[in-house]
């Protein structure tokens, strides 16, 4: 079933239900007041009865006649009169009924009485005369208010039958003018596929209603989804190339050493050479997971941490893969200020990214001294690290933290272009600024600034 149709179904229900209650309860209130007049009917009958037979010795001749007429004129209903004993003294019907003795003593405790006994209806009254106290009983079958009632429950069928009817076509119209956006959205979206990412959905800018909201939703959607796909395809297309030469040394040195039988010295540097390889493409494909996974990793893999610890256990793992590294460490500026020191992160992910600025100031520096300053900027800690180097040209500033990009310069010197890449992508997924500065043949420094934290 349609969405639209659905709707229609459901709206006809909810009309229904709506002029169900209403119509039933407009039958209802319009019985109670045909039964309630015609009672109070039948009342007035009793005391045009009782006074008609009661007082005719008090009227005389001529008025008691006018209103003998008129009371013949008038009466049609059942009437009886009940002496104080509870006998019946007057009896104005042929219909066969009986009054229990419960209803007589109630008429006479509360002077009126309504009540009903099968089809027909009772009104009963207590009256005083100077002949004695009576219980006076006027009856009929209201025929004309049921013919009235049934009449009118015909009618409201009949309207609810036609609201019904009418609803639910006028539904259909109003559901297949709302749905129609949909439809022509459902046809945009199905013309997208991956040769027309950059396709974007109509908006239309003076409606702000759901559809608007969901269309703009969508073109967010496939701006990430097009920047994804993008960058798989250059990932894809850098990999490849990275991966293409290591590998060719690789096969080339095996074709090579099984060419012709080897001295073990030959073998020794082959297997040496080919570890060399090894280690890169091992390198390069750490970095490409670490890099594939950043995205699944979520504000609730963070947990405070301090960033003196972090540095710490990064100087140990660096003293044992690189000795001769000579690193300056000053920590003086936030010794006061220790709550700057902790911060919301991946523990893991930040001494990456951390790694890879320290790995990268230590190999263009020549052996020379590599400084880590941590200092306070407008109240948020800022981590800086500074090489000796030969600097970074200004116009390549902008390019360093490109996936695969490498200086033309620095082609000879060992790596592959991701660890700037991945360390710009923890640092953004953290919402750490990152910031560069470098000068030809004196220094690169890297300013991170952590954001404020508790």
């Amino acid at each position: 079933m349609t969405l639209r149709l659905k709707l229609a179904w459901n709206s006809t229900l909810i009309v229904t239900i709506i002029l169900g209650i209403t119509f039933t309860g407009t039958f209802l209130l319009f019985e109670q007041h045909v039964r309630h007049s015609f009672f109070q009917q039948l009342q007035a009958s009793a005391l045009k009865a009782a006074f008609f037979h009661l007082e005719k010795d008090e009227l005389s001749a001529q008025k008691y006649a006018l209103i003998e007429q008129r009371y013949h004129e008038l009466h049609r209903e059942s009437i009886r009169f009940f002496d104080k004993d509870n006998q019946m003294v007057f009896e104005d019907d042929t219909f066969r009924y009986h009054i229990p003795l419960r209803v007589l003593n109630q008429i006479r405790q509360k002077k009126v009485l309504y009540f009903a006994e099968d089809s027909r209806q009772f009104a009963g009254i207590f009256y005083r005369d100077n002949e004695g106290d009576f219980v006076v009983v006027a009856s009929d079958v209201d025929a004309e208010g049921q013919a009235q009632l049934d009449k009118l429950k015909r009618y409201l069928f009949l309207s609810l039958l036609a609201g019904v009817c009418l609803s639910f076509m006028l539904t259909q119209l109003l559901a297949k003018q709302t749905f129609r956006p949909f439809s022509q959205l459902i046809d945009n979206v199905s013309a997208i596929s991956t040769k027309n990412l950059d396709a974007r959905l109509s908006v239309a800018t003076n409606e702000k209603d759901e559809l608007s909201a969901l269309a703009e939703a969508f073109n967010r959607f496939l701006e990430r989804l097009e920047k994804g796909v993008d960058s798989q395809r250059n990932f894809l297309k850098h990999a490849s190339h990275e991966l293409k030469t290591p590998l060719a040394a690789i096969i080339s040195n095996l074709e090579i050493t099984l060419s012709r039988p080897r001295t073990a010295q030959e073998y020794k540097e082959q297997m040496a050479s080919l570890h060399i390889d090894a280690l890169h493409i091992k390198s390069i494909l750490e970095g490409l997971l670490i890099l594939s996974g950043l995205e699944a990793t979520q504000n609730s893999s963070f947990a405070p941490l301090r960033i003196d610890e972090l540095l710490w256990d990064l100087l140990e793992k660096t003293s044992l893969t690189n000795p001769r590294a000579s690193i300056q460490i000053d920590f003086h500026e936030v010794e006061q200020s220790p709550h700057l020191l902790e911060v919301q992160g991946n523990f893991e992910l930040l001494t990456i990214a951390i790694g890879n600025l320290l790995d990268n100031a230590l190999k263009f520096s020549d052996n020379q001294p590599v400084s880590i300053k941590l200092t306070a900027r407008n109240h948020r800690l800022m981590l800086i690290v500074k090489d000796s180097g030969a600097g970074i040209d200004s116009s390549e500033l902008d390019q360093i933290f490109n996936l695969f990009y490498r200086s033309p310069k620095n082609q000879t010197l060992p790596g592959h272009g991701i660890g700037l890449h991945l360390s710009k992508q923890i640092f953004d997924l953290h919402q750490v600024e990152i910031s560069v500065r470098s000068e030809l043949a004196k220094y690169t420094e890297f300013a991170l600034l952590f954001p404020r934290f508790g």
